[in-house]
């Protein structure tokens, strides 16, 4: 049976290396609550904000879809 979630994040990559690239410049995985495949990982919204800021810092933005916006 699915089970619906309120108030997460999902980082949603291309090509599973990105995973490995990021985790080479920064502790992902202090961010991520689980995974769903190789290229998906629910993250902690809690920490989102973080994340964003170091995935910058880094040279590595990222697209941020919220609720209801147009994919």
């Amino acid at each position: 049976m699915p089970v619906l979630h309120h108030n997460v994040a999902l980082l949603r990559v291309a090509d599973p290396g990105v995973i490995e690239e990021i985790r080479a410049v920064l502790p992902l995985d202090a961010y991520v609550v689980g995974w769903i495949s190789p290229t998906e990982a629910v993250l902690d919204p809690a920490e989102l904000k973080t994340l964003l800021e170091a995935l910058e810092a880094r040279g590595l933005g990222a697209l941020v879809r919220r609720p209801g916006a147009e994919p």
